[in-house]
């Protein structure tokens, strides 16, 4: 899969083992871990074979539990296996293994750090491989038909993981996973492929909120309350996964990426219990599985899907053919609702990303490469985002353009408005209606045929297509 194929900016996060949508249609398994939880924190315990033998049973428990809160039909029984330390590490390096050399992550890396969402010196890939050895606590593999739970931990503490995965495996049950979370194969066209992207998103979120309800179910099971008769309850036990130990991996991660960790797990939930309270049990379950949202504005904005809003999403330029043969792009990403939220709450806090997010109607940036530019240049981008009205877009660039100082050593007021010079070259930012354009480190006649050609773009939306994500019929 070629790198500019990929939707990045939140997903890579996850796609960073393989264990998400954007490739389960190479036959990689939906297996996201569950939410982080701090593995130090759970006491070491090896599990005897009377203990494991008395679990299995366990989870046919909760298997028929999960069936009977979410109206998923058990069709056939959940294999099952223990998993070690030495098992789990070794998956952990498969899958990152498996997605290269290295050079995807470098490359995404680099953009983001230009746009100031990761430290300078951050080592991405070395990081998620950390990440992922200490927050794995179990995982449904869609390939192998399996549930993994884990051989040093005690079994009471892994029941409620249990309820959040085995979900997962009547999801893939009743409408095949690998193939519901991957859409359709991959488009040649960049527009049509960064709308794949965002649908791709938006139903990992759908997968996990669906599991995460049930996992609410099974710890309220006491009380006699569901997340449907008491959806108030789920903000106070959300807590618990969003509470950060600042010693942990999870803790040490920038804002970027721990909105990108939990962002399935919490307005997955949301939406999920959005429709549920409002529609019932099958059109939170069945319903949204077999007429999935459209985007991320979808999931974040429920009553957009629950009206049938139509969605936007904006044309994409190819800018390395507008700059001429002597250009190639090195990284590309569609910017989702999800994608700006997390931009603008990096950059100018809570409350202006919770108001400017739901304004969003299409985006994406591209880092081009001068062939001819040393290695040590600064990487050239392009910034693109659509919004809903003029006054969202201009909110926008005021907070882009107050990010500057913060992102680059000099900088130095052109007398044009918005036009400043840096250390690593010109930047330009353009209000054109309800669209905002950034230009970095580029010449001014490259800036100026870029602006051109993105104009003519911006101008012209395109609706998402409705076809694109009809989910396959049950087996």
């Amino acid at each position: 899969m070629k790198i500019e194929r990929v939707r990045k900016v939140v997903w890579l996060v996850v796609l960073a083992l393989g264990w998400t949508a954007s490739v389960v249609g190479q036959g990689v398994a939906q297996d996201t871990p569950p939410p982080p939880v701090e593995q130090s924190a759970v006491a070491e315990h090896r599990i005897s074979e009377a203990e494991a033998r008395e679990f299995f049973r366990s989870v046919d428990d909760i298997l028929k539990f999960a069936s009977e809160h979410t109206g998923l039909p058990i069709l056939h029984p959940v294999k099952k296996k223990l998993a070690t330390r030495e098992e789990v590490s070794k998956v952990v390096e498969k899958r990152m293994k498996e997605q290269g050399n290295g050079e995807r992550f470098d490359h995404t890396a680099r953009s983001l750090k230009k746009l100031g969402l990761l430290p300078p010196e951050f080592n991405f890939r070395e990081y998620m491989l950390g990440l992922y050895k200490e927050q794995v606590e179990g995982w449904y593999d869609a390939h192998s038909k399996t549930v993994y739970l884990l051989d040093w931990v005690e079994p009471e503490l892994q029941k409620p993981v249990m309820a959040h995965e085995l979900v997962h495996a009547l999801q893939d049950q009743s409408y095949d996973l690998d193939k519901w979370l991957n859409v359709t194969k991959d488009s040649n066209d960049d527009t049509g492929q960064m709308i794949i992207d965002e649908q791709r998103a938006a139903r990992q979120s759908i997968v996990e909120g669906q599991a995460m309800v049930v996992l609410y179910d099974y710890q309220m099971t006491s009380t006699g309350q569901t997340v449907e008769t008491a959806p108030g309850l789920v903000d106070s036990m959300r807590s618990s996964i969003t509470d950060e130990d600042a010693n942990s991996m999870y803790g040490k991660a920038p804002i970027y990426l721990r909105e990108a960790l939990l962002f399935p797990y919490t307005f997955g939930t949301d939406f999920v219990v959005s429709v549920l309270v409002k529609r019932g049990k099958h059109a939170a379950f069945a319903g949204v599985l077999e007429h999935p949202p459209l985007d991320t504005h979808q999931i974040m904005e429920p009553t957009t899907y629950l009206s049938g809003e139509p969605q936007m999403s904006v044309k994409v330029v190819a800018l390395e053919k507008v700059l001429g043969p002597g250009w190639r792009r090195e990284d590309f990403s569609g910017i989702g609702e999800v994608d700006l939220r997390v931009f603008v709450r990096q950059w100018s806090g809570d409350k202006a990303a919770a108001k400017l997010s739901p304004t969003w109607r299409g985006g994406y940036y591209m880092a081009l490469v001068n062939k001819k530019a040393a290695k040590d240049a600064p990487l050239p981008l392009v910034l693109v985002v659509n919004f809903a009205n003029p006054q969202a877009a201009a909110q926008f660039a005021a907070i882009y353009e107050a990010e500057l100082p913060k992102r680059y050593k000099s900088v130095v007021a052109a007398k044009v408005p918005q036009k400043w010079t840096t250390e690593e070259g010109e930047v330009e930012l353009y209000v054109e209606g309800s669209s905002v354009i950034a230009l970095e480190s580029f010449t001014a006649v490259e800036a100026a045929k870029l602006h051109d050609a993105l104009i003519a773009a911006v101008k012209h939306p395109v609706e998402i297509p409705a076809a694109l994500v009809e989910a396959p019929a049950r087996p």
